[in-house]
């Protein structure tokens, strides 16, 4: 399959135009024009490359590509993946924030969805979801520990019960701020230092569950609409960060 119809493709679902990113969404290193095999993954670098390698793949498909929409300087551990990608002589395409905001495949929804509720508001590129009646903090903690995988949480606990949720995943910690009287419970991907105050000041229950575990969820929809679509073998590369 061209990679550039593949591009098309995924460009005409995830409508990349409507989005203020700090990367180019699409192919940014053109490599086999032909791809009978994609690797799918969250962070593009030299662990998810070797890995990738030993997979045969024709394309390697992320969500943290290469930010940044021009090369001005091309040195250091950045040149050395780059120079892997054009030795191996494969595709590098990335989708960052339009992988996040989808309504349907993005990492955010698919969280919600998981979790057996249903998106409702979109807030930057997270979604508010919210049970039909308040439950216990507890048990809104295991219904995302089945979700989403992770070593380790950071978890600030400001209320009993959980009714509102938001969901931003990957770094958005910031948000909390916007967030008071719109949802009671935030869950992200990463926390800033002042978050845990803000979260006691605002009685709004802050999760951390990990950058690379809550964008896992995007690439690997994006893979089975690849094989259904065109036939294409897809494998999901695991580089897990705790991060």
């Amino acid at each position: 399959m061209d990679q550039h119809k593949i591009e098309n493709y995924l460009n005409e679902i995830l409508h990349p135009e409507n989005f203020e990113d700090y990367c180019h969404n699409g192919i940014q290193i053109e490599g086999s024009r032909d791809i009978k095999k994609v690797a799918l993954g969250v962070s593009f670098n030299e662990t998810f490359i070797d890995k990738a390698s030993k997979e045969n793949v024709d394309l390697l498909l992320v969500h943290h590509g290469i930010f940044g929409k021009d090369f001005f300087t091309l040195k250091g551990f950045m040149k050395n993946r780059v120079k892997k990608v054009l030795d191996l002589g494969v595709t590098l395409m990335g989708y960052h924030l339009p992988l996040d905001a989808h309504e349907e495949y993005g990492n955010n929804v698919t969280i919600i969805k998981k979790m057996g509720l249903e998106p409702a508001e979109r807030i930057e590129v997270g979604y508010t979801a919210s049970y039909s009646s308040p439950v216990t903090f507890e048990k809104f903690f295991n219904d995302l520990q089945e979700v989403v995988q992770n070593e380790q949480y950071k978890v600030y606990k400001n209320s009993d019960t959980v009714e509102r949720i938001f969901v931003l995943s990957g770094g958005g910690s910031e948000l909390l701020e916007q967030l008071e009287g719109m949802a009671d419970t935030f869950v992200t991907g990463e926390v800033k230092e002042q978050i845990r105050e803000i979260a006691k000041e605002t009685n709004i229950n802050f999760i951390d569950a990990g950058h690379y575990a809550t964008e896992t969820f995007g690439v690997k929809n994006l893979g089975r609409l690849l094989e259904k679509e065109f036939g294409i073998e897809t494998v999901f590369i695991d580089v897990f960060n705790e991060i």
